[in-house]
């Protein structure tokens, strides 16, 4: 029973409604002055507030997947633990993956069966890196289609934000359920979408970075997830069919796949993301005390002192937005073969709310820059 179980949350909502009507029945028992009445008193207010808090903070939790685990609650999570043996070479780098259908799907807003696709669970291991993190992967319903058997369909990798996790992305923000919808009225085309959350070695926010003398997770979302899916799935063989869409942290890294791997990814769309590296008490030394490292990260700084990419970009960030003032940087510096969209709406914050509003202009606009084989 995790902290995001329904279980956990029913039975501190009965244990806060049982605390709360002992300490309402015992109160009139602790009148009077002196200090036992006074303790009894302090102690069965702070039990009920307690309670109560404790219900009110799973609910939240359960809601918005802040701590998914009790380890990711109390900080034990060990990111060496999340390093196995690598291969650089040999069949192992092309093994499928195992696959099961997950539960996740019913939650998501998918009809049962394959009538809108598929969401299978997997986990890739890093032939390279070394790195291994659980992925979601959804099949569209065009998949299963015996016609279709030879068809090889586009790929957008969704990275959620810091510390994140891809149950939000499908079951709060919806993106299965808007896509498959824009599936069936012909806005998105059929496409698979690896859903995965950017912290792969927790607690640490790599920033999807090959820190120096330290994990490579930059060359595990560029080389070894797209090979272990291609390796599994019918998938686009070049950049046509391969996009990166993020959120927060994700929008950041999906931009820098795309502009330090256009051999691989073509479109990168980021909802909500920042554009200049990061160094914070979460990040660590992620470049090795080196300012080359650290300004090669920097995606205004690419602009400003490298060629452009030859990729299609979206920046999708509100007025409001922490990070407006990056994006406006970056749309000034953009010019060819970078192909640059941008998403500016008024009103709305960095929150749940405004990706969901965002979310099937985000899902469209991918679409048109893909092309399956």
């Amino acid at each position: 029973m995790g902290p995001t179980s329904g279980w956990l949350i029913a039975l501190l909502i009965i244990a806060a409604v049982g605390v709360t009507g002992l300490a309402v029945w015992l109160l009139p028992r602790a009148a009077g002055r002196g200090p036992a009445p006074l303790a009894m008193r302090l102690g069965l207010v702070t039990a009920s507030q307690v309670a109560l808090l404790l219900a009110v903070a799973a609910g939240i939790n359960a809601n918005f997947l802040f701590f998914v685990s009790w380890s990711d609650l109390f900080g034990t999570t060990n990111g060496t633990g999340q390093f196995h043996g690598a291969n650089t070479a040999g069949p192992m780098a092309f093994r499928p993956l195992a696959r099961k259908v997950s539960p996740l799907g019913a939650g998501s807003g998918l009809r049962p069966g394959t009538v809108d696709g598929q969401l299978e669970d997997v986990t890739v291991q890093g032939v390279r890196t070394g790195i291994q993190a659980h992925a979601f992967v959804y099949l569209p319903p065009q998949y299963f289609d015996p016609k279709a058997k030879a068809r090889r369909f586009p790929v957008s990798l969704v990275l959620a934000g810091y510390p994140g996790d891809p149950r939000g992305i499908i079951k709060r923000q919806g993106l299965l359920r808007d896509a498959s919808a824009a599936m069936r009225s012909g806005t998105v085309q059929p496409t698979i979408y690896v859903i995965m959350k950017a912290t792969v070695v927790p607690p640490r926010d790599t920033e999807c970075t090959d820190i120096p003398a330290g994990p490579q997770v930059e060359t595990y979302f560029s080389q070894d997830v797209p090979q272990a899916v291609a390796a599994t799935y019918r998938t686009a063989t070049g950049p046509h069919g391969w996009g990166v869409i993020g959120q927060s942290t994700g929008g950041y890294c999906a931009v820098k796949l795309a502009a330090r791997h256009s051999d691989r990814f073509g479109a990168a769309a980021s909802l909500g993301g920042y554009l200049r590296s990061v160094q914070d008490p979460t990040t660590g030394d992620l470049y090795g005390g080196s300012k080359q490292v650290r300004d090669e990260n920097d995606l205004i700084w690419r602009l400003e002192h490298m060629p452009p990419p030859p990729v299609a970009v979206l920046l999708a960030q509100t007025e409001q937005g922490p990070d407006f003032d990056q994006a406006q940087r970056y749309a000034a510096l953009a010019k060819p073969p970078l192909r640059l969209t941008t998403l500016f709406p008024k009103d709305g914050g960095h929150n749940l709310r405004t990706f969901q509003r965002l979310t099937p202009d985000l899902l469209q606009w991918m679409s048109r820059q893909q092309r399956g084989d």
